[in-house]
């Protein structure tokens, strides 16, 4: 009777060891698993709209805070994505057309009007010939949104800068007048700026752009020109055409 009571002990060890080691290599592999997936990225099967692609853009350009003459631009970029978020690139843009601002003719016909006709014929303006510019790009922001649950687009937020050079052109108060040279001219300078783009399809994309040349500059001149740093505010609407046209996908 004792030696049964003595066997219970044992066989009920013997029995928790046999219910607790088969569970400790599935504790084990399932502690791997969660590193595993701790270790990776927070966000698997990502479209990477912009990697190892390139987007070429025509487009076309406003100024936006021109005094005198106003600057309609006709351009193109291009812009090579290393990564999902940074690329690098060069544009070039034509001033195509350069209509005269309310200001301008208001002071014009002011002083036609008082008989300030000397002094009239003495104005010359400045306005964009052409730009040309190579800068870096960074996508801080991009994602997906939808409207009304029914139409769904990728977007991205982009911001970028670096060096253009400025070619101005100069024209008087009305033809045959003389003008002051020494607003025109080639400058150099730096920009920056941002913009939203669009995916309208993997290959295809709206993008709405504001950038900021930094120069120097001179409006107007009245034969004496002073040209001093300023800024010049464009405000661009573009298609942007990405190629090869199939998307990566993250892993």
């Amino acid at each position: 009777m004792m030696k049964s009571n003595r066997r219970w002990p044992l066989v009920f060890a013997l029995a928790l060891c046999a219910f607790y080691l088969p569970h400790a290599p599935a504790e084990a592999a399932e502690g791997d698993e969660i590193a595993a997936i701790d270790s990776g990225p927070i966000v698997r099967r990502q479209l990477l709209h912009r990697s190892a692609r390139l987007e070429l853009q025509p487009m076309a350009t406003f100024s936006m805070n021109d005094a005198y003459v106003r600057n309609v631009m006709a351009g193109v970029s291009g812009t090579y994505y290393l990564n999902n978020v940074f690329g690098l690139g060069a544009s070039f843009q034509y001033g195509a057309m350069h209509p005269a601002t309310n200001l301008r003719e208001n002071l014009e016909a002011t002083l036609a009007d008082n008989g300030e006709l000397a002094r009239l014929d003495s104005l010359s303006y400045s306005y964009l010939g052409w730009a040309a510019d190579v800068g870096f790009t960074y996508v801080p922001i991009f994602g997906k949104f939808s409207v009304m649950n029914s139409l769904f687009s990728h977007y991205d937020l982009h911001l970028f800068g670096g060096m253009v050079i400025v070619n101005e052109g100069v024209e008087g108060s009305s033809e045959g007048v003389i003008v002051d040279d020494g607003i025109a001219g080639t400058r150099p300078g730096g920009y920056f700026g941002g913009g939203l783009r669009f995916f309208m399809s993997d290959m295809l994309a709206l993008n709405v752009q504001v950038r900021n040349y930094l120069y120097n500059r001179a409006e107007i001149s009245s034969g004496n020109a002073n040209p001093q740093l300023s800024n010049t505010v464009m405000l661009s609407v573009g298609l942007g055409i990405f190629l090869p046209g199939e998307v990566k996908i993250s892993r």
